[in-house]
């Protein structure tokens, strides 16, 4: 079987100014002359305006950047619409990562994860492999997720150096780096560049594979060209190396016995000397154990380890098991874990992009697991024991655990951690970056909130109901007076007049519970324009309910459902489990004068949220409920990979709310539920989402369904 050959090519440096982004683009010209196939300059100096952009000759008006790329609907993109997208000449695309003008902001204007913007990527090489043409990456090196995705990605990584200072001590620097990281090791080249004449190779040390001569003069330019030709015809016979890798937690290399029983000697010794000290603070603690653990290290080195450094990966693993979660801690630290379960001492899943995985980190037994779970515990308060082997808790962060051992668990301790982001999303995080909705669904959701309607988010667990209720939070008027409820605290809400109130789960300890109908009661005397319940579970219901109806419009709220008419029916349930003594027909119309817009939420098979279906009550005939669906979700297609490929679309009917509006706002939303029809020749593959508005405004044609 035939070797592929080197496909995909790093350019990087350290630091700047030293022709990287020049080198490159000459690089790709120069590829695509020898090879006559399509190449694409991908140009992700994320932190500074484009350098292509001031390369000669190419016209960058109109056309897509990465980010506008990542932005758009990319998922359903084929390689006949890469034209169209990016900005090309004589063969080779430019794509810069943002905007490509100095006076633009470099900004998203949502929050931005790198790790996200992996499978964008992974698609757009697809893409380019489907043309058989070849990618250049022009990247500083840092150590944050994308980056090393892509040097994970990449077949060959070029680095690019000068004897000159200062740049040869970034240089070693650079060197110290990769000498810990084999897998970048060996697909490393040094690239000289501003070469002399008179260079000899035996005087660097770095052995370089190539040496780049200067290009100011047209003379000069000549030489520099044959260089980077002659550089090519060594590089196109090499194998690629270069694979897609998935993000994720792992240990960086299997550690020996020797260093596992070092771990495990240290720690006891740092222990049994903690153990003499009390009535210390945190901060104190951490400094003395920091202390401890340092000297320790000093006293006794560590046993040599390939590839590790071993200081720092002890350190760290002492600091997290005498003072943090353990095994844990990692995944805590990483944003992109949504949640933590840990079944027993030798199993540790997490969600990460949707999708759950068995980790690699293990307890050592059950003991530590409950060690574990004390830790969590001890700051606020709560106990887990025999009588009451299970307790729901929330860290410090905000994150909810909840944990229970045996006898009622039967596979040892266990440990659920839900964890919330630090930066709470915006209604763009949802539509940019997780593509949970549309940019029609988003402006609709608003205007709804601001019209004071009364909204019930409706979906299954780990749909992202609450993540949903806090993004439409932020659309409340600052001058509204806001009463929020929940059984656990969640929610991070920024309203100025703003009131939090917290349920109490009957405990061992001699206090009285309180429940969420209890606060709801306490809530309507406390002067609210608009009441947030976290989540409806029980009797609380037909409270807030009656909340909607008497003067709290645009009240918010969720429950588990699996469709929008389980949803009507759960609240039915829910109004029964409160005692109350009301025929079915009364408490229904009760349900159809209060609630006016409910919205599913879901997952799909690859593990993403979305919002699947937003529908309007209208009110009650012949003892039905009647509702009538404003948007939904249509699936086209699901990928090789799993990955679900769809739309949440209009269906073209008007809401009652907005038709009784005057007619200067029912012409300026009317466009956001027109269906768009598209024609044979002009498919949803070829149109991206970037420049799709301006076509759905004039190809859109109202058909009430």
């Amino acid at each position: 079987m035939k070797k592929k050959t080197a496909r995909t090519f790093f350019i990087t440096s350290f630091q700047g100014g030293i022709g990287k982004t020049f080198i490159s683009a000459e690089f790709a010209r120069a590829l695509h002359k020898k090879t006559g196939r399509p190449v694409a300059l991908v140009e992700f100096n994320m932190l500074r305006p484009s350098g292509i952009a001031s390369l000669n000759g190419i016209d960058f008006s109109g056309k897509n950047t990465f980010l506008d790329y990542y932005k758009s609907n990319w998922a359903v993109l084929t390689a006949k619409a890469l034209p169209r997208l990016f900005a090309h000449s004589n063969g080779v695309y430019y794509i810069p990562f943002s905007a490509v003008k100095d006076s633009e902001s470099l900004q998203p204007g949502f929050q931005l994860n790198e790790s996200d913007l992996s499978d964008a990527f992974n698609h757009f090489v697809s893409l380019i492999d489907e043309l058989d043409g070849y990618i250049v990456v022009d990247a500083l090196f840092q150590l944050s997720p994308l980056p090393v995705y892509m040097l994970s990605r990449a077949d060959i990584i070029m680095y690019l150096y000068s004897s000159q200072a200062p740049y040869s001590a970034y240089t070693k620097q650079f060197e110290r780096e990769i000498e810990l990281r084999c897998e970048l090791k060996k697909k490393l080249l040094w690239l000289k560049n501003y070469a002399q004449p008179d260079d000899k190779a035996e005087q660097d040390e770095l052995k370089p594979v190539h040496k780049l001569p200067i290009a100011n003069t047209p003379k000069e330019k000549e030489k520099f060209d044959e260089s980077i030709d002659s550089l090519l015809g060594r590089l196109l016979q090499k194998e690629a190396q270069g694979g897609a890798t998935v993000f994720g937690i792992q240990e960086r290399e299997t550690l020996t016995s020797d260093i596992i029983d070092y771990r495990k000697r240290k720690q006891q010794e740092v222990i049994a000397d903690l153990e003499k000290r009390f009535g210390l603070s945190d901060v104190e603690l951490r400094e003395i154990v920091e202390k401890r653990i340092d000297a320790a290290l000093e006293n006794d080195p560590p046993p040599p380890s390939a590839g590790v450094n071993a200081v720092f990966e002890i350190k760290k693993f002492l600091v997290d098991e005498i003072l943090g979660l353990g095994p844990l801690e990692d995944f805590m630290r990483d944003d992109d874990v949504d949640e933590i379960m840990v079944n027993g001492p030798d199993k540790i899943f997490i969600e990460k992009h949707g999708r759950l995985q068995l980790t690699v980190r293990q307890f050592a037994n059950e003991q530590h697991v409950r060690t574990v779970i004390e830790r969590i515990l001890r700051p606020v308060g709560r106990t887990v024991n025999e009588k009451t082997p299970y307790v729901d808790a929330r860290l410090l962060d905000g994150s909810r655990v909840h944990a229970i051992i045996p006898p009622l668990s039967l596979s040892g301790p266990m440990i659920t951690i839900r964890k919330f982001s630090r930066v709470p999303y915006t209604m763009d995080d949802l539509v940019f970056r997780f593509k949970s909705a549309t940019s029609e669904v988003a402006e609709f959701l608003k205007l709804c909130v601001h019209m004071k309607k009364n909204i019930v988010v409706s979906g299954g667990a780990s749909s992202g109901k609450t993540t949903l209720l806090n993004v439409l939070s932020n659309f409340i008027y600052p001058t509204e007076r806001v009463i929020c409820i929940e059984d656990s605290a969640e929610l991070k809400l920024n309203q100025v007049n703003l009131g939090r109130l917290e349920s109490r789960q009957q405990g061992t300890e001699a206090k009285n519970q309180v429940t969420i109908r209890d606060l709801v009661r306490n809530a309507l005397r406390m002067r609210p324009d608009r009441i947030i319940i976290g989540e409806c579970r029980g009797g609380e219901a037909i409270d807030m309910l009656q909340a909607m109806n008497t003067g709290h419009d645009g009240s918010l709220t969720t429950l588990h459902a699996n469709t929008p008419r389980d949803a009507v029916a759960r609240l039915e349930t829910m109004v029964l489990m409160g005692g109350v003594d009301l025929p079915l027909r009364a408490i229904r119309e009760q349900i159809a004068s209060s609630v006016n817009i409910i919205v599913q939420n879901g997952r799909l098979a690859d593990g993403k949220r979305r919002i699947l279906e937003i529908v309007e009550v209208t009110g009650i005939k012949d003892n039905i409920i009647q509702t009538q669906t404003i948007f939904k979700f249509e699936k086209k297609w699901i990928g090789n990979d799993g990955r679900v490929v769809g739309d949440i679309l209009p269906t073209g009917i008007i809401p009652e709310f907005i038709q009784n509006m005057s007619a200067d706002i029912r012409e300026k939303y009317s466009a956001l539920f027109q269906v768009i029809e598209t024609t044979p020749e002009e498919s949803s593959e070829d149109v991206p989402e970037v420049h799709s508005k301006k076509h759905k405004t004039e190809k859109a044609k109202g058909k009430a369904k």
